[in-house]
């Protein structure tokens, strides 16, 4: 069996938001309410993300989050890691 942490899953959650709409940037706000994720844990884990480089964060009024990279070539094991 393979056991994963709170974190790591909330971060699946997080990085299925962002793949799920390609290109986009989304506030961590955005994030947090659909994946119905408190605003502080998101914005953790967002940061955590970025440190990996798998998410771009973008500053400014059209500021937010995507991914860095096609959601194919990220690996579980790349951000339970993170």
């Amino acid at each position: 069996m393979l056991r994963i942490s709170k974190l790591t899953d909330y971060g699946t959650m997080v990085l299925a938001c962002l793949a799920a709409r390609p290109g986009q940037r989304l506030t961590a706000a955005a994030v947090a309410e659909q994946t119905r994720l408190g605003g502080p844990t998101v914005s953790k884990l967002l940061k955590q993300l970025g440190q990996a480089q798998l998410v771009e964060s973008f500053r400014g009024a059209n500021g937010g989050y995507r991914l860095a990279r096609a959601p194919r070539a990220i690996t579980v094991a790349e951000f339970s890691r993170s």
